[in-house]
């Protein structure tokens, strides 16, 4: 799993990551993300709003988006989502292998059954 590369693809973005052994993922930079998601209360909310104040988030040459500046690790693959989406998200159903389209859950389940 580590080192397998995952895309999501929320509206109009396009982002790639990967697991890490930690438990956390990492968003790779070029990825972007929506600007103005979901309306509704978001958990991650802060943690967006700091990477733009820090740089991580910049604004991207679509107006609708931001551009990962650099590589970012997020504390989980739903929180990276979640960021990415401008809403809740459940990262481990949304991040998809770039080869099978294969979820990460689908992945960790085989992995875990094998």
């Amino acid at each position: 799993m580590e080192g397998a590369l995952y895309v999501f693809r929320p509206e109009i973005a396009e982002a790639y990551g990967r697991p890490l052994s930690t438990g956390e993922f990492v968003v790779l930079a070029g990825s972007t993300a929506m600007r103005h998601g979901s309306p509704h209360v978001k958990r991650d909310a802060d943690e967006r709003d700091r990477l733009v104040r820090i740089g991580v988030l910049v604004p991207d040459s679509h107006p609708s988006r931001y551009r990962f500046s650099r590589d970012h690790n997020f504390e989980s693959p739903s929180r990276a989502a979640g960021v990415i989406k401008d809403g809740n998200a459940s990262g481990p159903s949304l991040w998809k292998n770039h080869l099978t389209g294969r979820t990460l859950r689908e992945e960790t389940h085989d992995r875990a059954e094998g």
